[in-house]
Parts: structure tokens; C-alpha cells; sequence
């Protein structure tokens, strides 16, 4: 693809590397993780609303502080809650408090629930020290550490903003000995299989065993749930106290640790998520964390190197784009990117479970476009002040568009096309001034009296009003350098370009196709009659265009042009295509332009006329020879006998007289009839009933049928009233012209039937004979005027081939169409068809 050289400057592709060497160092280095974090928030709560089917927690909250007391309880009572989780044969309990230390009391009940239950997880916590800032694991007294199935870790991770977004699923003091309690708890729930952390660590290997210093790898990000009700909670009173039933337990996970904020010892964190305050209780984020890992939906963190790389790249891949987009189209393409980048963060965030943050690179993008506005500007403006000189200079000698007509000139215009009724200066009698528009013209008041207008009047002298050149136009003043420059620019240009846009206004609304040819002999203008006529585009060869044309006169249109600029005089020819439309053709020669001649070729569609010259030629043949050879044979007649020279008696004169006089009758009828509908008069159309214009055309029909001894055959009785938009005289003379034809064609003793189907596009009638058929070729031309099968015609049978192009006239004239299915041999079925539109229901 060809791509243009200026878009690939040195300056361009330095300024998108500068810009994504800032990108990667600014995600590298974390400087806008602030806004990363909101936007990760913001993310995170955009999510369905669901529940937990598996984990129940055992809230310790008002209600039982109320009851029990504030904390810490009697160890029996906690005795008591173990030993109602052991009856309901839950999966697995992490039990979110810390027994650290012997109490005394109650311990012995405690430790035997936990033995019984044998699914009890209890949690390790890491605390400082008031000596030297050495830290300490906290983990529950040994004999319920010995009883218990296992300990897990209890520690969150702060942002720098001090919330609670991920965790280590391994830490501990010195080296990353723990699991977290969440990993411990799943382990129980699986059966005691081991749980394998979902990704490999980044951390190394070597650890600094310092007690100060806690040691974590594998983090991940939490999936909070903004659903505060997603965990089913049970108050610890009514547990122990027997409220619940606890079969509803079985199988279950269950989290037991505080919820009420007003307890002393409660672990309340800060969370991405809405709740009261953002705060969220330990055994809460526990469960959540539980909940992630066993459905596998923890959210990963994109390494922070390929973060850093892919934010650089896209940077630099947008502004090596941009300049080779339309400018006003940039800041839709910046804008767009930048939203799609946060769409697909998003997407990957709740789609596959990995965070990855792009805020950096998408405000990288709009400022860095801003820059790159701000440059391009500065750039541009050599350019543009110099382009301004160049204008002013070649405007001096442009055409003036504007022509400065008097007032007066356009009061006496208004007046010749009856929108006013005239005009006066000053005031006059109250009545025209009711009627009248003021308009200050030099400082002075003209009334101009309207009079009585409709709506198109109106519109149109306002419209002329707002165009005429006494109207004063306002122009706002410049407001800056720049602005002073822009409207030299716009006045320049727009004195330039009005006669181009005249002259091709002009051309477009000529009736006439409208070439201009160079001396190469391409073609630089069509307007567009011309790419109609000959589907002309620019830059195409004249010889091309023209091959589409067969000349009418003996030379070939190399000749016709050599012509026109040898002798510099136009020439006119006429030409058809290969649809059969003629075309006259001129060929003019405009010289010395600038120092350049051109061909001007205009071309007009005659086709209408050369058919209309075509059937005037038919019409007098027609009217020369069939119309008259019917009086000639009267007159020949009457002379036989008046001479004695003929044998008829008065009572054969008369009938053969009457014979003739009604044959010529009937060939007048016939072209009235076709004049009538191929005319463009107007005519009234309205509901017809198709049963009744077949009743009058079989009563018409009948006699010559009875001649021949032929069945006419129609089923009034097979169909219900059909109303068609038409005129009854022509749609009875439709189908009288197609049964008189069938039973003209057909043989004795035989039938002629007619039916009527109704469907969904429309209805169709169709007249049947047994006629010999029509062959492929006659069936091109049966509907043309004054065209008649040839055997029919040495067979002598009688016609003048009106007939049928009268109906195909007339069912136009209904928006309806004729057709024939014919085989030779086997008769023919003429088809008229009345489109949906043409049917009126009832």
C-alpha cells in the first residue's frame, strides 16, 4: 500500500519514541498507581449480582455481643458452636479466632470439640514486638494446635493507600512458610488434597531468615464481591443457642470469626468494594479470598515488566498512526483507543481474571495528542501566513461574486412575480402598514406592502429577501491574529472559487451532458447528465468514452474530432448505444485558455423524439394504406355498378358496402382506442369489479364465438367479487381484445377458457386457447403496433395489429403488466396481472 513519505519524518517517529520511553518508565517505576488503583476499583464493582451456594459464615456479631457479653467468650461457648458444625457435617470450618494462649476454664471443652470435629482450620497471626520492632507468630495453644487440622496464616496486604486489595498466598517471618488460611480451609474442604497455588512465584529463592522482616510470594488480587449478601450469615448466638437448623450446614464451608465493629478485637480492613465506610470484616475477606481460589477466580497482576512494555508499544504504535489518519478524525481515534484500552482492562479483569493496567498509557495518549496538536500548529503557521500573502495578491485581479444591485431593482423583481403588492418610503395609511415589512435601507425606512401571499409565496420572497444585497451582513470583528488571518483567508477563497462552483453548478443542472477533453484527449470534467448517459470518469480517454457510441453517418469519431480542431468549427452527429437510445452530439472547439485548447462535447437524448418520428412514419403508412384501402374498395364498387359493369345486386351492394365502411370503423376504433391509453393524458381511475368487465367482455365476445361453434368457459361461481383500481372502459376493452384474438387463432369446436388466481403479489387473469401457439421469435414482437404473425397473415385471417399493444398500454395505465405463455402446437395463455397496489379491498 502506498503510504506517503512525509508521514514517516525523523522528527515524528523521535517524538512517539520519546513519548513511550515516558510510558515505560512511568508504568515501570508506578508513579500514576494512585489512578491505576482508583480506575482498578471502579472496575471491580462493575459486576453481577450473585450468591455463594457453598460458604456460610458464623458471624459473631451485635446480636450475640448482646447476649454473650463483649469478647473475649467463655472458651465453651465456642465448645458449643464446634460441636453444633460437627451434628451438621460441614466440609470444613475455619475457625477466624485466635486462642493463643491457655484461659483455663474451658479449655479442655474446646480442644475435645476440635478433635471431634476433625475439620477445624484456626489461624496463625503475625505480631510486633514493643522490643526492638522484632515481629512474632501468634499461633493457638498447643494442645488445640495438636487437635486442630491444620493453621493458615491470617494477613492482607495495603495498598499505598491503606486498602485491602490482595494477599501472599505464602508468607511468613524469615521465609514463606505459611499458606494462607483460605488455602488451609479449601484444603480440608477437597478432602485433605493439597492445593496447588494457580501460578509460579517471582520471588526468589534465597530468603533473609530476619525475624524483622516477613517473607511473601505469590500474590494476587482478591475478588471482591459488591454484593454485601453474597456469603449467608448466621449470628453465632443463634447457632449455639439452637435457632438454626442445622442440616441446612451439611456439606458446607464454614467461616467463624467477628463481625461486629463494636468489638475490641475487631479486624476491620478498608476494601475496594462499597460497604459502610469501604470496611470490611477479617472473616469476610477470608471467605471471599476462600471463594476465589476454590472457584479459580483470583484476579493475577500482569507482571509489571510486559505492563511496562506493552503500554510503551501502544503509545508508539497510536502516534506512528496518527499522522496518517485525517486530522479532524485524530482526536476521535485518541479518544477511542484510550477507552478501548480501558474496555479490554476491564475485560480481562472479570472475563479471565487478570488485571492489567493501562490508565498510564491512556493518559499518555491525550496528552501526548495535545502535544502533538500543539506541534503541528506551531508547524503550520509559516505555511499559513505565506499561503495568505499568496491569496491576497491573486485576489486583487478574481472575480467579484457579489454585484451590487440597487434596492429599487429587486422592489420592481418582487413586484413582476406578484410577492409584493409594492413598496413606499416612510409611513403610510394604517391599513397597508398593517400588511407591510419595514426595512431600513441607508439609514432610511422602506415599507414593503406583502399583500396576501400563501406559504410557497412566503417562503420564497423571505429567501430572496435574505439573499439580496442591501441586506447588511454581519461579521463578527477578529478577535486575535490568527483569527484576522483566517478571515483574509475565507474572503480570498471564497472570491476565488464562486465562479468554479457557478460554472459547476450550472453544468449539473444543464439537461444536456457536458465533457471537457484536454489536448492529451482525457477527459478532466463530466457533469452529471454525462456520467449518466455514459457512466464517464474523470481522468478516462475521449475514445474510450465514445466506443460506447455507434455513429450514424459513414466517418468514425477520430475523424469528427480531427475536424473540429483542424477547422476550429463545431460539429453536430448523432449516435446510438448499445441500450438503442439515440443521442445528438457536439463537438466544439475552446481555444487558447490560458495558453491551452480544449474539446467541448455537449450531448442531449433524442430517443423520444426518433420514436416519436418512428411512430408518426407507422401512423401514416397505417393511415395511407389500411385506412383507405376499405373506402377505395366502396368507391371501386360503386362505380362497377353504376357503370353496369357489376353483376351485385342492390341488397349485396349494401352488405358489402356495409362490410367495408364497418372494417374501416373498426380499424379508427382500434387506433382511438390505442391513442387513448399510450396518450399522457391524465386519466380517472376507481374501483372496478373484475367479474363484471369479464361478464361484459364474454357478452361482447359471445356471437363471433358462436360462429365458430367455440366454447367461451368461465366459472362465475368459483370466485368472490374482486374490486381493482382501473377504468371500466378500458379493462372491459382489455379482455374483449384478448377473447376476440383467442377466437380469432383458435380452430372450430374448440375452447377458450378464462381463470383468475389470487396471491400475495397481486391478481392475474388468464384467457387460454387451443390455438397453434406462438413461436419464441413471433412472442418478441406480438405487442409492438402494427405487428402481426406472419403465418396469420398468409392464412388471410383478419387483423391490423393493434390489438395487443393497445392492452399492454392499457395495463400500464393500471401500474399492471401482460405477458403470454405459448408453445407451438399447444395454444397460448395471455396473462394480465394487477399488483397488490391495484387491488382494493373491500
Amino acid at each position: 500500500m502506498f503510504v506517503n513519505r512525509r508521514f514517516l519524518t525523523k522528527a515524528g517517529i523521535a517524538f512517539a519514541a520519546i513519548l513511550a520511553i515516558i510510558t515505560f518508565f512511568l508504568a515501570y517505576f508506578k508513579v500514576l498507581q494512585p489512578l491505576e488503583l482508583l480506575v482498578y476499583d471502579r472496575m471491580l464493582r462493575v459486576q453481577e449480582k450473585g450468591y455463594s451456594e457453598e460458604v456460610v459464615i458464623i458471624a459473631m456479631d451485635e446480636k450475640s455481643l448482646r447476649e454473650y457479653g463483649p469478647l473475649p467468650w467463655p472458651r465453651e461457648l465456642h465448645a458449643r458452636a464446634i460441636d453444633r458444625l460437627t451434628e451438621a457435617g460441614v466440609k470444613a470450618v475455619g475457625y477466624d479466632v485466635l486462642f493463643d494462649k491457655l484461659s483455663g476454664s474451658g479449655d479442655e471443652a474446646l480442644t475435645q470439640a476440635v478433635k471431634n470435629n476433625g475439620k477445624v482450620i484456626f489461624p496463625v497471626v503475625i505480631d510486633e514486638l514493643i522490643q526492638g520492632g522484632q515481629l512474632v507468630e501468634l499461633q493457638p495453644y498447643p494442645e488445640l494446635y495438636q487437635a486442630s487440622v491444620g493453621l493458615g496464616l491470617v494477613h492482607f496486604e495495603l495498598s499505598k493507600d491503606n486498602i485491602a486489595r490482595g494477599v501472599y498466598l505464602k508468607s511468613g517471618l524469615g521465609e514463606p512458610y505459611w499458606r494462607t488460611f483460605a488455602v488451609e480451609v479449601l484444603d480440608v474442604a477437597d478432602g485433605h488434597e493439597v492445593y496447588r497455588l494457580p501460578f509460579e512465584s517471582h520471588q526468589s529463592a534465597e530468603y533473609s531468615y530476619n525475624l524483622t522482616k516477613i517473607e511473601k510470594t505469590h500474590y494476587a488480587l482478591i475478588p471482591y464481591k459488591e454484593n454485601k449478601d453474597f456469603f449467608t450469615k448466621i449470628s453465632f448466638v443463634d447457632l449455639v443457642e439452637g435457632r438454626v437448623d442445622v442440616n441446612a450446614l451439611r456439606d458446607r464451608v464454614v467461616f467463624v470469626g467477628v463481625t461486629a465493629t463494636a468489638a475490641r478485637n475487631a479486624d476491620f480492613l478498608p476494601v475496594p468494594v462499597d460497604r459502610d465506610g469501604q470496611v470490611m470484616s477479617g472473616v469476610e475477606i477470608n471467605a471471599t479470598l476462600y471463594e476465589g481460589l476454590a472457584n479459580n477466580t483470583l484476579i493475577l497482576p500482569m507482571s509489571q515488566n510486559f505492563v511496562s512494555v506493552l503500554s510503551a508499544l501502544l503509545v508508539f504504535a497510536l502516534f506512528m498512526l496518527i499522522p496518517r489518519s485525517l486530522p479532524r478524525h485524530n482526536v476521535y481515534l485518541v479518544l477511542l483507543l484510550a477507552f478501548t484500552l480501558l474496555f479490554a482492562s476491564w475485560m480481562l479483569l472479570h472475563g479471565a481474571g487478570y488485571w492489567l493496567p493501562l490508565v498510564t498509557p491512556a493518559i499518555v495518549m491525550v496528552l501526548g495528542y495535545l502535544m502533538w496538536v500543539w506541534r503541528a500548529v506551531v508547524a503550520n503557521m509559516t505555511f499559513f501566513i505565506n499561503t495568505v500573502k499568496r491569496l491576497q495578491y491573486e485576489v486583487k485581479n478574481s472575480f467579484e461574486p457579489e454585484v451590487k444591485s440597487s434596492y429599487e431593482k429587486h422592489f420592481q423583481f418582487w413586484k413582476r412575480l406578484n410577492l409584493i403588492q409594492g413598496w413606499s418610503e416612510g409611513v403610510e395609511d394604517i391599513a397597508a402598514f398593517d400588511r407591510s415589512i419595514p426595512i431600513d435601507i441607508n439609514k432610511k425606512r422602506w415599507l414593503i406592502d406583502v399583500g396576501e401571499q400563501t406559504d410557497d409565496e412566503r417562503k420564497l420572497f423571505y429567501k430572496l429577501y435574505r439573499q439580496s444585497t442591501f441586506v447588511q451582513k454581519k461579521q463578527a470583528p477578529a478577535a486575535s491574529v490568527v483569527e484576522e488571518k483566517v478571515s483574509q483567508v475565507e474572503v480570498a477563497i471564497k472570491k476565488i472559487n464562486f465562479l468554479r462552483r457557478f460554472v459547476e453548478k450550472t453544468m449539473d443542472k444543464m439537461s444536456e451532458a457536458v465533457l471537457l477533453v484536454d489536448i492529451s484527449g482525457v477527459v478532466f470534467y463530466a457533469n452529471l447528465e454525462a456520467k449518466k448517459y455514459l457512466s464517464v470518469s474523470l481522468g478516462k480517454d475521449i475514445f474510450e468514452v465514445f466506443n460506447q457510441l455507434t455513429l450514424q453517418v459513414g466517418s468514425d469519431w477520430s475523424e469528427e474530432i480531427k475536424k473540429v480542431m483542424v477547422d476550429g468549427i463545431g460539429r453536430e452527429v448523432q449516435a446510438l448505444n448499445a441500450r438503442k437510445r439515440y443521442y445528438k452530439i457536439g463537438i466544439s472547439l475552446l481555444d487558447n485558455v490560458e495558453g491551452q485548447d480544449f474539446l467541448i462535447i455537449n450531448m442531449s437524448d433524442i430517443t423520444l423524439i426518433k420514436r416519436e418520428q418512428q411512430r408518426q412514419l407507422e401512423m401514416i403508412d397505417f393511415i395511407s394504406h389500411d385506412l383507405r384501402s376499405p373506402m377505395t374498395s366502396v368507391l371501386a364498387l360503386l362505380n362497377q355498378y353504376q357503370n353496369k359493369q357489376s353483376d351485385l345486386t342492390v341488397d349485396e351492394l349494401n352488405a358489402e358496402i356495409e362490410r367495408l365502411t364497418k372494417s374501416s370503423l373498426s380499424l379508427a376504433e382500434h387506433f382511438l382506442m390505442l391513442s387513448r391509453a399510450e396518450s399522457g393524458i391524465e386519466m380517472p381511475l376507481y374501483p372496478v369489479e373484475i367479474l363484471n368487465s369479464i361478464d361484459n367482455a364474454l357478452a361482447i365476445a359471445r356471437p363471433l364465438a358462436r360462429d365458430k361453434e367455440i366454447e367461451l368457459k368461465f366459472d362465475f361461481a368459483s370466485y368472490d367479487d374482486i374490486w381493482l383500481q382501473a377504468n371500466e372502459d378500458l379493462l372491459d376493452r382489455v379482455i374483449v381484445n384478448l377473447l376476440t384474438n383467442a377466437i380469432k387463432y383458435s380452430p372450430a369446436k374448440s375452447q377458450v377458457e378464462i381463470t383468475l388466481e389470487e396471491a400475495e403479489d397481486g391478481v392475474r387473469v388468464m384467457v387460454s386457447d387451443q390455438g397453434e401457439g406462438i413461436d419464441k421469435e413471433q412472442m418478441k414482437t406480438i405487442f409492438k403496433p402494427f405487428s402481426r404473425i406472419r403465418r396469420h397473415e398468409m392464412a388471410k385471417i383478419k387483423g391490423i395489429g393493434l390489438g395487443l399493444r393497445f392492452v399492454k398500454a392499457a395495463m400500464a395505465r393500471f401500474n399492471g403488466t401482460v405477458s403470454v405463455q405459448s408453445e407451438l402446437g399447444k395454444g397460448s395463455c395471455f396473462v394480465l396481472f394487477f399488483p397488490t397496489s391495484a387491488v382494493v379491498d373491500d
